[in-house]
């Protein structure tokens, strides 16, 4: 009996010793972080802050690759591609997490088969902004202006099919009116294209809005995010000026993995992405380039995303709008 008992002991002594190890000493070596897009852009910073922190965090470095193309899909595509052994991140926007595989069924990835999601990164808030001219100055004013004016009002986005214009039809679904979309590679060229009279207006990132809002270059029609943005309080949001509750102007990054990363590793994650985002200067940090923290543990995350793909399914299939 005695002989029995110590065996069933070292057993599960043995057991004990060899099953925490991994997430005990993960990571012992660099970490990659995959930003699916060139430096600069909301994604990128929010990639750049979390590899800073996690690096602290953990006590082992966590580089950046940017990665882009495809508007995402070459970088995320790279890390459904991946060991999955926590080594090789992702920072997932909208697109790649949750369009494309809707626009293209024959992406090199499927996120429901082939990522992870770990946990929710950041929030990037949209606003509409037109030229002083035009004679709107609320989105109210724009539906008003727009229905009288079917099709000749102008709206730029940074892209087709993305979650800018998605939500911009959406919207003109819901009011029944007719707006004519001019994409462009970016935010930025689509603002110039407003400042030069060329488009109406943009729905772009507040933050990229913002000095030409401040400056008094561009006006202000309405906020994409649920909430007001604390540096424009005066600014009402379009759900406010709508009421359609549907309506949801914001786009976000996820931290994704490969599928199959070992739980105790996303746990551990997932904690280190919590405790960060909680961080007052952090928080801080994030809205002084127009970012919001996501904080939640990782089935809150995934059931976001696969909210967010559900809703963008029924836009597109509303919309008929097609990736070019």
């Amino acid at each position: 009996m005695r002989s029995v008992l110590g065996i069933c002991a070292v057993l599960l002594v043995g057991a004990l010793a060899t099953h925490p190890a991994h997430a005990q000493t993960y990571p012992d070596k660099p970490v990659r972080l995959i930003v699916p897009f060139p430096p600069g852009g909301a994604t990128d910073v929010t990639g750049r802050v979390l590899a800073e922190e996690l690096t602290a965090y953990f006590k082992q470095t966590f580089v950046v690759e940017n990665r882009a193309g495809a508007a995402g899909a070459i970088g995320i595509d790279q890390v459904a591609k991946a060991k999955p052994d926590g080594y090789t991140l992702g920072v997932s926007g909208v697109g790649p997490t949750a369009i494309f595989p809707i626009l293209d069924p024959k992406l090199s990835y499927n996120p429901a088969r082939d990522l992870d999601v770990i946990a929710g990164l950041s929030a990037v808030d949209l606003i509409f902004a037109a030229r002083n001219n035009l004679p709107a100055n609320t989105m109210k004013d724009v539906i008003a202006y727009a229905r009288a004016n079917p099709g000749k009002l102008t709206y730029g986005t940074a892209g087709v099919a993305g979650p800018a214009q998605l939500q911009a039809e959406n919207l003109a679904l819901h009011e029944n009116i007719k707006m004519l979309h001019v994409p462009f590679p970016g935010d930025s060229p689509a603002l110039a294209a407003v400042l030069s009279g060329d488009v109406d207006m943009c729905f772009v990132g507040a933050a990229s809005a913002m000095p030409f809002v401040t400056s008094g270059k561009l006006k202000a029609l309405g906020i994409g995010s649920p909430e007001r943005l604390k540096s424009l309080p005066e600014v009402a949001t379009v759900i406010e000026q709508t009421g359609f509750k549907d309506f949801t102007g914001f786009t976000w990054n996820v931290l994704v993995a490969p599928k199959g990363t070992p739980a105790a590793i996303a746990n551990a994650l997932n904690k280190a992405i919590n405790e960060i985002s909680a961080k007052p200067e952090i928080i801080e940090r994030f809205a002084g380039v127009g970012l919001r923290t996501m904080p939640g543990d990782a089935k809150a995350a995934a059931d976001f995303v696969a909210g967010e793909a559900a809703r963008y399914q029924r836009i597109l299939e509303a919309t008929g709008i097609k990736r070019e």
